[in-house]
Parts: C-alpha cells; structure tokens; sequence
C-alpha cells in the first residue's frame, strides 16, 4: 500500500472526527440528535481526496450523488433538527433516493469492463436494493443510529480484502484505481463517524445520527464498490456470485423485516381469534418485534463476507454458491421466527385445550 494511501485514511479519519462538532454547532437541536453524521463522512473523504492521486474519474459521480442524497435528507429536517415525522414522505424520499443511486450507478458503469452474465446480473439487482436496504437498517427492532454505519464499515473492508485476494494477475493496479481509491478514506470516515454515532462506555447515546441522506449515500458508496468489484473480478471463477456473500445482510434484513411486518398484520385478523388459532395469532404477531441485535448483524455480514471469499479462491463454482446462498437466507429467516415460537409458548397457557370460561 503506497504511504500516502495509508495517509489518506488517517486523515478521513481526523477529518471526519473533527468535522462533527463543528457541524453540530451548526444544526443544533434541543436535546435530540442531529443527522450530521453523513455531511461529516463527505467532508472527510473529500479533503483526504486531496492526497490521494489519481482520483478516478468514475468515483465523480459517486461523491457527487453522495451530497445530493445527504442535501436532499437535511430537506426533511424542521428548525429544531429532528425529523419531521412525515413517514410517507420520509418512505417516498428513500424510494427516490434509491431509484436516483441506481441511475448513477448504471451511468457511471464502464461497459468495456463489464460481463453480463447471470452472476454479474444477480449482484447487479442487489446492489441497486443496498441504498433502501441501508436506509431501513436503525428501523428494525433492534437496531440502533450505529447499525448502518458499523455494517458499511465492515462491507467495505470486506470489499477490500475480496479484491486483494482475487482480482485476477494484472488486474490488480486497476482495482486499486477503480475502488481502493475511495474505499480508504471512505474507511477513515466511518471509523471517524462511529466515535460519535455508537454508544461509548462515557456517553449513553448517540451524540449524532447519520440522517436519511447519509445512509442512502453509505447504501450508494458499499453499491458502487460492489459493481466495480464484480466487473473486475469477472474471470475469476463465481467471482461475482461470491460479492453476494459480502453485501447480503443488509437485504436479507429489508426482506425479512418487509415480511414480518406483513405477518403482524396477518396474526392481527380476527380469524386468528379463534381459541383453536389464538396460537398461531401471537406467534404471527410476535414476529416483527424479533429480530438480529446490532452486534447479531455485523457479526453475520463478516461471516459471510469471509465465507463468500473462501469459497470463491477454493474455485468452488457461482452455482453452488448461489444454491449455498439460498440455505442461508433460509436460516437467516428461520432464526427469529423460531425465537417467536419460543417466545409464544411461554406466554401460552399450560392447558390450551381447557375452556377459556369459568367452571360450572
């Protein structure tokens, strides 16, 4: 790694750190905390691209799209810096928000580095759900402001390791142009942000939160590192399969969150009132307040990441890959619902076939 690529880093890092009381004095609030987290990841990578060079030309449009999306998320915040409670309108911004990453992402693809094959299209489709899938991260039941930005951390690492590790021979100048670039700044802000966004043994809460924008464009940076990865790596045998392992978490979680909310309403019906399915109905109604704690989620991205990168360099094919991809998402959807049930029975009477009426 070339010294003054190790320097970026540190300075994204102080950048960022520093960045963030200045603009918290900026957006002050009373008593809740201000989404100046993504601002302060942007300001820290911008002034360690300074010392980067060359800076590709590509990742324009990735920083660029990055400040629209934290501008536009500051649009959403009232005079007292919180949000303004809008749910629709919060929902509608982040469906917008994803559909404008996934058109500067597909503007900004290099089409003479990209092979369309059924691995590359399925990482493709993925990485154009990551910005909503990231955006929906702290809105699980356990999660917490830190989430997306602990998980991003993490992504991007893994990203970088997957790359170092496989890019195919003579590849590998093109990989640190095309990503590596931006990836370690992008690393010094997050950890920069993380002293302000997690909870810290002198500091209850969060002292900022990263805001709609900012997760959005951490949605978009772990996106676009995704795609310029798979075109790279597109000889190296499932390669592009195996970045799925890397960047599924985040998805998985919007589909499983997405379908407990749908089961809540299901066990909700009052055809699950009856005493003979009262069971089912609490076992329905208990599942969207289950789920992965935040530490459960960073923990199961890093060890996918690794797994998917072990298989891919052990040659082990995108077919089986997928097919081993699938069992997991299986499990990884399994595992709350049976909490759920476990759950359900022990606030289910002992005698479920007694009658619920007085004795005569």
């Amino acid at each position: 790694m070339p010294s003054f690529a190790l320097a970026a880093l540190v300075i994204a890092l102080i950048a960022s750190a520093g960045a963030v009381p200045l603009l918290r004095g900026c957006f002050r609030s009373i008593g809740r905390p201000e989404p100046v987290a993504g601002l302060a990841l942007l300001v820290g990578v911008g002034v360690a691209s300074f010392y980067m060079d060359p800076w590709p030309a590509s990742a324009l449009g990735l920083v660029v799209g990055a400040l629209v999306l934290v501008v536009g998320g500051f649009a959403l915040i009232d005079r007292r810096g919180v949000f303004t409670g809008r749910d629709r309108l919060v929902q509608r911004f982040e469906w917008g928000g994803t559909l404008f990453a996934a058109l500067l992402l597909f503007g900004y693809l290099d089409p003479d580095k990209l092979t369309w094959s059924i691995g590359f299209a399925m990482l493709f489709v993925v990485a154009l759900s990551l910005p909503l899938a990231t955006a929906a991260l702290d809105r699980t039941p356990l999660g917490t402001p830190a989430l997306p930005v602990a998980l991003a951390l993490v992504e991007v690492l893994l990203l970088i390791l997957f790359g170092a590790v496989n890019a195919p021979a003579g590849n590998r100048f093109a990989l640190y142009q095309e990503f590596a670039i931006v990836a370690l700044p992008a690393i010094g802000g997050l950890a920069g942000c993380l002293l302000y966004v997690a909870r810290t043994p002198w500091r209850a809460e969060p002292a900022v939160v990263t805001g709609i924008g900012g997760k959005l464009a951490l949605g978009l940076l772990v996106a676009w590192g995704v795609l310029r990865l798979g075109a790279i790596t597109a000889e190296v045998r499932g390669g592009t399969t195996a970045l799925l392992w890397l960047v599924c978490v985040p998805t998985f979680e919007l589909i499983r969150s997405q379908l407990g909310r749908q089961a809540g309403q299901l066990g909700a019906a009052r055809w699950f009132n009856a005493p003979s399915r009262r069971w089912l109905g609490r076992i329905l109604v208990s599942v969207p307040t289950t789920g992965y704690s935040p530490t459960a989620l960073v923990s199961i991205n890093l060890v996918a990441g690794l797994a998917g990168t072990a298989m891919c360099m052990l040659g082990v094919s995108g077919y089986w890959m997928t097919l081993a991809l699938a069992a997991f998402f299986a499990i990884y959807l399994a595992v709350p619902t049976i909490a759920a049930v476990q759950a359900s029975r022990s606030r289910v009477s002992p005698l479920p076939l007694m009658s619920d009426g007085p004795r005569k």
